[in-house]
């Protein structure tokens, strides 16, 4: 057997692709070129079908709906189709597809459901599609071991990144704004150093106990009044409590600071 007859059996080892020994070298080269040409097309064919999809009305509504609604601390994303694409070959007709989550998402990350229509009524002809989403941003742990009933501090708190969908559900991301109302309140159990800081394990620390005095303080243009009451709950900063007043009269106010309380609305 010739080296190119060789060559062609190692690629393509079924028969019917098979050189004959008889076989002119044109036609040798010709088969050769054909297949290898054959090995690159596919490649150029599967990129050709990826672009014609990620272009199509569909395809753009998807990924409009995930950019929507990423977490504020994605730092990367990307998305998977797992939807056959011919079951979405309708929507193509479409001037414009309206995209919805079947189920709006705690935290977009992972697997989910997104309802496509030709209308916003989404029970008119609609197809569904299955993606998959994988998120990178950055989230809040613990930087050293904290014992149970601890309360956070600045520096009880740093910023990793990786895969949020790995995260536990009430894991914490790194916004500016969680950083802060994190601060100053109690763990409701022990972490250890590098454990993802979570809202189910935090606590507003009681600043008013059942019985304490509290001033209640009501301003308005041009006046202001304060009177004594006596607190009926207990409650943190924040925390909507009764209190009694002098004369007996019950009264539901807002704690603000440690002893100080308002008029709730």
């Amino acid at each position: 057997m010739s080296v190119v007859s060789h060559f062609v059996s190692t690629l393509f080892p079924w028969r019917s692709l098979q050189l004959r020994q008889g076989s002119s070298a044109w036609q040798r080269f010709t088969l050769v070129l054909l297949m290898v040409g054959f090995i690159w097309a596919s490649p150029a064919q599967g990129a050709n079908d990826n672009q014609a999809i990620e272009q199509s009305n569909w395809y753009r509504a998807l990924a409009q709906l995930v950019q929507e609604h990423l977490p504020t601390t994605t730092t990367s994303y990307n998305f998977e189709l797992l939807t056959p694409t011919e079951t979405l070959a309708p929507l193509q007709q479409c001037q414009k597809v309206h995209a919805r989550f079947t189920r709006a998402p705690q935290r977009l990350a992972g697997r989910t459901m997104v309802t496509l229509s030709c209308s916003t009524n989404v029970r008119e002809n609609p197809r569904f599609a299955q993606i998959d989403i994988a998120v990178t941003g950055n989230y809040l742990v613990v930087t050293r071991d904290l014992a149970a009933k601890h309360t956070l501090t600045r520096n009880d708190i740093t910023i990793e990144q990786g895969d949020l969908g790995r995260l536990p559900r009430y894991a914490l991301l790194a916004t500016p704004a969680v950083m802060q109302e994190v601060i100053g309140q109690q763990l409701r159990r022990a972490l250890s150093q590098h454990s993802v800081l979570q809202e189910n394990l935090l606590t507003k620390p009681q600043v008013v106990g059942f019985g304490d005095e509290l001033v209640i303080e009501a301003s308005g243009q041009g006046f202001q009044i304060t009177r004594t009451a006596e607190a009926m709950d207990t409650g943190a900063i924040g925390d909507i409590i009764r209190v009694r007043l002098n004369n007996k009269q019950l009264m539901r106010v807002k704690i603000i600071a440690p002893g100080r309380a308002e008029p709730a609305q």
